[in-house]
């Protein structure tokens, strides 16, 4: 619901947001980025939470040296050949943020988690989609800080098709949900298109990605510790965010220090934009992973 209503504020201040400027700046992206950084922070825990075998000495040291294995090869992809990597992690995005809102619909109502192809395209799409049709001036010079050649491969038709598909998934997605019963959730996609149609992309991508996707994320973990079952169980929750708090603190800091690691690399004056953007998308690929195997792994709450 906080996740729900922040957007709504957001709506409503939107024709405020633009008149003044207010949300322009790229800071306001690398805020959000970086405020959410704390929802993958336990990713090496997770296996170890519903699996015996993945509690093992061996499985304890495995799961972090491959996850920060892959982060670290998919920086030197940053390095090497931004186009490509930044295409593929955008395309990365919209399945990763359209499965986690179908996965916490799922637990949330009791029920296994299925991805229905257009539901994830319908929740995960708007952030990266609309942006790139409404607010071109804007995004791209931001795609091209991150890497220069993206903005000329995403010509208008490219853009234009995402977008049909899109609303088309928005509106079999909200059939879907209203036929079930879940109202709130058939209006969800609709008030991510409008957010990102209406606030500038710098503050709506930040608080969507702090507030709703990584705030998301967090509830789940926190059911998912079993630790935490009793005291859920009893409406606690201090506890549990303590807990978390404690595991995630050290990872966090020392993501968050990855930028400023890359600040000292030989090249030009650092731009903390694209240096951020390749750090989350390093954490992004195996973070996909843990979450894809917790999907699995989860049964049915009801």
């Amino acid at each position: 619901m906080a996740s729900t209503l922040t957007v709504a504020a957001l709506l409503a201040l939107a024709p405020l947001i633009r008149h003044t400027g207010v949300g322009a700046s790229p800071a306001y992206l690398v805020a959000g980025l970086l405020v959410g950084l704390p929802h993958g922070a336990v990713d090496h825990l997770v296996p170890g939470w519903s699996s015996a075998a993945a509690r093992s000495p061996a499985a304890r040291v495995a799961v972090p040296l491959g996850y920060a294995a892959v982060a670290v090869v998919i920086l030197a992809g940053f390095r090497s050949a931004p186009g490509p990597a930044l295409l593929a992690f955008l395309a990365l995005s919209v399945a990763h943020f359209g499965a986690a809102d179908e996965a916490f619909h799922a637990e949330r109502d009791g029920r296994s988690v299925r991805y229905h192809p257009t539901g994830v395209l319908a929740r995960g799409g708007p952030p990266v989609v609309v942006p790139l049709l409404v607010w071109p001036h804007t995004v791209d010079p931001l795609l091209a800080a991150v890497a220069p050649g993206v903005p000329a491969l995403l010509t208008a038709g490219p853009r234009l098709l995402a977008a049909g598909c899109l609303l088309v998934a928005v509106a079999l997605t909200a059939v879907r949900d209203l036929r079930a019963g879940r109202h709130l959730d058939a209006v969800e996609p609709v008030l991510l298109v409008a957010l990102f149609a209406t606030v500038p992309p710098a503050l709506a991508v930040g608080a969507y990605f702090a507030a709703w996707h990584s705030a998301r994320h967090v509830t789940r973990l926190l059911r998912a510790h079993p630790a935490n079952r009793n005291d859920l169980a009893a409406g606690r929750w201090r506890a549990p965010l303590r807990r978390f708090a404690r595991a995630a603190a050290l990872p966090t800091l020392t993501a968050a220090a990855v930028p400023v690691v890359m600040a000292g690399w030989p090249g030009p004056g650092f731009d903390p934009l694209p240096g951020t953007v390749a750090t989350l998308a390093a954490l992004t690929v195996p973070h996909s992973a843990v979450v894809a195997w917790l999907d699995r792994r989860r049964p049915a709450a009801g």
